[in-house]
């Protein structure tokens, strides 16, 4: 994502995790075409159809996608035992809403001149 999109939306969509209409997707360079749900299925085969016209060692010569997952990969590894990444999975699977109050540690670090606790 950071070679697709400047530094202030990535962190707009990283620090808040809202979700983006298919259409500003496509306005920050997220996906390549917005096309109806009933249509999708067709699209995507066809864009496939394109793909595969071309010799697969051209196609995987295209996809640099390694340097891009081995930094995912690093954030998942650090990320995923804190208890915020359980919380917010559980969450998401359970399709309960998100806090919309700060939570205790947040309202503390707020109140504090610095923003951090001595």
């Amino acid at each position: 994502m950071p070679r697709h999109i400047g530094r202030k939306h990535r962190l707009e969509m990283i620090l808040t995790g809202d979700l983006i209409p298919a259409a500003r997707a496509a306005e920050l360079g997220l996906v390549n075409t917005v096309v109806p749900a009933d249509q999708l299925l067709d699209a995507g085969k066809e864009l496939a159809g394109r793909i595969i016209r071309h010799a697969p060692t051209a196609v995987a010569a295209c996809l640099p996608i390694g340097e891009g997952l081995a930094v995912e990969a690093a954030c998942r590894a650090a990320t995923v035992p804190t208890d915020g990444v359980r919380t917010g999975l559980r969450r998401f699977i359970e399709r309960r809403p998100w806090p919309t109050e700060p939570t205790r540690s947040q309202t503390h670090r707020r109140s504090h001149p610095e923003g951090t606790r001595n």
